[in-house]
């Protein structure tokens, strides 16, 4: 009798498993052409730029925002200029709730789920938008303020932790510099 629950509950338990192995990937640094996740900007003056990075539900808070100050700098020195400066940034928080419900079915399709429960979950998901406008500008103003960047130093200490997607998108190459691209990795969180 065992053996005959062990197989009825085979069917539910590959359909949690094979759950499981959908679990999403980080939000990899990439231009958010073909999806609503990565970098984005916009010019709004010479030296003004406003820049967003979305992350999905797997991207840590800090990798979003590390990614939007990689973004600035890769700016700051595209156009020619050593320094930036943000004159205003922020993090948004989206939540989502969500319920996933595994259980026996009815008549014909009737599983028995460990001796006929239910598992019901519950969760958040939740991801993040860094989101920020920022000024370049020509040299270190050298007055201390803590809002102010050097865009090689910020590009050369976040570069390492940077995720380049698996199939890059058109842009990711050159946002990098084909010689720079730094070797995938797992952000750990």
């Amino acid at each position: 009798m065992k053996q005959r629950h062990r197989i009825a509950a085979l069917p539910t338990l590959l359909i949690i498993a094979s759950l499981g192995a959908c679990a999403m990937q980080p939000t990899p640094y990439q231009p958010a052409v073909d999806t609503r996740y990565g970098y984005s900007e916009q010019r709004l003056q010479d030296d003004r730029y406003r820049v967003q990075f979305a992350g999905n539900e797997a991207t840590p808070r800090a990798t979003v925002q590390d990614y939007l100050l990689f973004r600035a700098a890769e700016l700051t020195l595209a156009d020619g200029r050593s320094h930036f400066r943000f004159l205003e940034q922020s993090v948004e928080e989206h939540r989502r709730e969500e319920s996933v419900v595994v259980s026996a079915g009815n008549g014909l399709y009737r599983y028995p789920l460990f001796l006929g429960t239910s598992v019901i979950q519950g969760f958040v998901n939740k991801r993040f938008d860094a989101i920020g406008q920022f000024v370049t500008l020509p040299g270190d103003p050298l007055d201390g303020d803590p809002n102010v960047f050097n865009a090689a130093e910020v590009k050369r200490n976040l570069g390492p932790a940077v995720r380049l997607p698996e199939h890059p998108q058109r842009g990711d190459a050159q946002a990098l510099g084909a010689s720079e691209q730094p070797s995938p990795q797992t952000d750990s969180y």
